[in-house]
């Protein structure tokens, strides 16, 4: 059955409609569900969907023929075996399928895109001209689809590349919401759950290969489990798009403890800002790393920070990475105990924040919150001396009852009740943004609050509370 990426499949049926040639280009990294999501989106359709292969051109024709004999497209026919079949050139395979167009509506993936135009260089023209020109009446529907990056970049929406200006829609498939993710995991709950989504990042791939387990044996199977599923762990997806990894894991290591500003960085990697920047900008390129600047100050340079996409990745720089030695000896029981568990609260911090943000905007979606949120972000001052920033974990901008609404949230992923100076001191710090209009204060809770901070919210209506548990409940 296949679970989720309902806002993928909405842009793609919207997509679909229409009488006229549209063309879709679908990228994201490997492991991230793209062939099941378009193999699911061409079901019940007239389509050919050909995964192209790093090959020679004349192979890569060869098993194009193959895929369109078997789709039974008039024109095409196939030998038993590779040395008796019919040899075509990429131009009576398009001509085939124009035919097929002539009559209904049909649907072309190519998946591995890239492989494709490697194959021979002739092919990204011939199909670019029969797109724009050949087809441009003819109801197919054509979707480009690769896991790497800076090579979709070049071929397909790069500056320089001849189809930026024919894409009708681009998808990018991150790791699923936790709202998704959960639905993988039925059984689970509250803590259980939430460690799932973010030891798994959200990533399909690490999904299906979590249930049924613990969260331990989860985390081993995807960090240290079956070696032929190595291809998945962050170092060998991030190793298709970049060459010398040195400087890039030790920055990801760095960011992965916290470290999020570029002066931190360079300290840590030795380099100069100058050098560590196009380090960054290059993570940046492939989905690895984000750049955040404060909601309300989004021009102001010096709050500039820096921070992982996923935190399946964190996880692997923040407890494999340094203990590498363990990990290669097989102690996985002496890694899990001695240095993952006692610092799992830490590392949940930032996947507990991405949950909370998730978890107001759907309640704002459904009409569950005395207000609406039209965009969200976070909010810091810096402490240079200290190297440290302070804040909000969430910080959005909407609207109450017409007028202008700013809603800060504050989570705290840790074993404990939340005090009423804590929820005083956040009060106090949100007179720093100077912002006009309604206030609304979020206090998210992995554990509980105390009852004097049950009291004040039940009083005073423009403080909310949430906790872990309620976060799971939302179905």
């Amino acid at each position: 059955m296949f679970i989720g990426r309902k806002k993928e499949l909405e842009a793609l049926n919207a997509f679909y409609e229409g009488d006229k040639e549209a063309l879709a280009c679908v990228s994201g990294a490997l492991g991230m569900g793209k062939t099941t999501l378009l193999r699911h989106f061409a079901d019940g359709k007239k389509a050919i969907y050909f995964h192209a292969y790093e090959t020679t051109g004349k192979q890569e024709l060869s098993m194009f023929t193959q895929v369109l004999a078997k789709a039974d497209i008039a024109g095409v026919a196939a030998g038993e075996d590779t040395g008796k079949r019919s040899e075509a050139s990429l131009e009576n395979l398009l001509d085939a399928i124009t035919e097929i167009a002539k009559q209904e509506k049909l649907l072309l993936v190519i998946d591995q895109y890239p492989n494709f135009v490697k194959a021979d260089a002739d092919f990204d023209e011939i199909l670019f001209s029969y797109v724009t020109r050949v087809w441009r009446d003819l109801p197919i529907k054509l979707i480009l689809c690769g896991d790497a990056f800076l090579l979709m970049e070049k071929y397909l929406y790069g500056k320089k590349a001849r189809w930026k200006d024919t894409i009708d829609l681009h998808l990018n498939l991150t790791g699923m919401d936790f709202l998704e993710t959960k639905q993988f995991f039925p059984e689970a709950a509250g803590e259980d759950l939430a460690l799932y989504y973010g030891i798994s990042g959200g990533i399909p791939a690490q999904i299906l290969r979590m249930q049924g387990k613990s969260v331990k044996d989860a985390a081993e199977v995807i960090f240290a489990g079956n070696p032929g599923q190595a291809a998945l762990l962050p170092e060998q997806v991030m190793g298709m798009e970049l060459r010398e990894l040195s400087y890039y894991n030790c920055i990801l290591s760095a960011m992965a403890q916290g470290m999020n500003r570029v002066n931190q960085l360079s300290a840590e990697v030795g380099k100069p800002k100058d050098v560590v920047v196009p380090y960054l900008n290059a993570l940046m390129s492939i989905g690895v790393v984000t750049k955040q600047t404060a909601i309300t100050e989004e021009t102001n340079r010096k709050k500039t920070r820096y921070s992982i996409v996923n935190s399946n990745t964190v996880f692997w720089y923040r407890f494999i990475v340094p203990h590498m030695d363990l990990y290669v000896a097989g102690e996985w029981d002496l890694l899990w105990n001695t240095y993952i568990v006692p610092d799992l609260d830490n590392f949940m911090q930032q996947v507990f924040i991405a949950m909370s943000r998730e978890h107001l905007e759907e309640r704002s979606r459904r009409g569950q919150m005395p207000f609406t949120i039209e965009r969200s972000g976070n909010w810091w001052t810096n402490d240079d001396e200290a190297g440290t920033t302070d804040g909000f974990d969430v910080v959005s901008l909407g609207k109450t009852e017409g007028k202008s609404a700013t809603i800060f949230t504050l989570c705290f992923y840790e074993q404990r009740e939340i005090e009423v100076a804590e929820v005083k001191s956040m009060i106090e710090k949100t007179k720093q943004m100077h912002r006009e209009g309604d206030a609304f204060y979020v206090v998210c809770a992995k554990d509980r609050f105390h009852e004097n901070v049950e009291t004040v919210a039940s009083t005073i209506k423009n403080i909310i509370l949430v906790t872990l548990d309620e976060e799971c409940r939302l179905a």
